[in-house]
């Protein structure tokens, strides 16, 4: 008897988190889901991995994915800004991307930077998915699997039939039951949910100069700039380089400068190879 009243405990208690779920969607709050994402940014060197903790916030008509620590620096740079004060970022590399979902449109936008330009990318690509029907438990929930062809990766998605938000990571979405882990086959970029937690009010990301798009362009026009960027990361500053004369006293001209700076550029955009949408790539 204890067994089964132990049972029951559990179920209702799933139950209940389930119907909190659905309802904090629907009444102001925010559902947020905390994924890992584990991605291998240079498939040359397919040993390192990087990670990076995201949210999803789901809200009742819409939802956003984004970078813990992109928020975490976007919050200090709004909080400075209202104290009337500065804030540098920490000097290194960050995920660039949020994706925005609109629940009574179903269009789905990427807001992310090419050089010195955010961008909002207007992506309604259609998601075909194939239920496959294998299970798991994530989080104590049972999940089954279902696969997709999404720009250039073949995916397995882990869905929970039992929590009913057609949502997750990045720009997934259209499953019966919540997404809750996200791989591709030759398993380069993963998104595992670790936490779903319920918060008061409805979140938004905050807005800086870093965040807030400027110009709106579609999935095609994005992938020409995207090409064009990595081609010429500099080409807006090619001749703007002034003469100068370093801690040394070394003189160096303005092109020569500029030279260096272009090489670690590309050496940079050289090394990110392996990026999610790897058919942007593709000419």
């Amino acid at each position: 008897m204890t067994a089964f009243f132990i049972k029951i405990q559990i179920y209702l208690m799933r139950v209940f988190i389930i119907l909190m779920l659905v309802f904090s969607c629907s009444y102001g709050q925010t559902t947020r889901l905390i994924y890992k994402y584990e991605f291998v940014p240079d498939i040359n060197i397919p040993k390192t991995i990087n990670r990076e903790y995201m949210y999803l916030d789901i809200h009742q008509k819409d939802s956003q994915f984004y970078s813990y620590r992109n928020y975490n620096i976007d919050s200090t740079s709004v909080a400075y800004s209202k104290k009337g004060l500065s804030y540098m970022p920490p000097n290194r590399e960050y995920i660039n991307f949020r994706v925005i979902k609109d629940f009574q449109t179903s269009h789905v936008s990427m807001i992310t930077k090419i050089g010195f330009i955010v961008y909002e990318v207007l992506d309604d690509g259609e998601l075909k998915w194939k239920i496959t029907n294998q299970k798991a438990t994530i989080l104590g929930y049972t999940v089954l699997s279902a696969e997709t062809n999404f720009r250039g990766r073949s995916w397995i998605a882990w869905f929970a039939s039992d929590i009913p938000i057609q949502d997750g990571p990045y720009k997934f979405k259209g499953l019966p039951g919540l997404i809750l882990k996200i791989e591709d086959d030759k398993k380069n970029h993963s998104f595992t949910a670790t936490q779903i937690v319920t918060l008061i009010g409805n979140e938004q990301y905050p807005l800086t100069e870093n965040s807030k798009p400027t110009k709106q362009v579609s999935q095609q026009n994005f992938k020409k700039l995207f090409i064009d960027y990595r081609r010429d990361p500099l080409s807006s500053l090619r001749g703007r380089y002034p003469d100068q004369t370093d801690s040394q006293g070394n003189f160096r001209t303005g092109d020569q400068v500029f030279r260096d700076e272009e090489k670690l550029f590309k050496d940079r955009i050289k090394k990110d190879n392996n990026i999610i949408e790897i058919d942007l790539l593709k000419l």
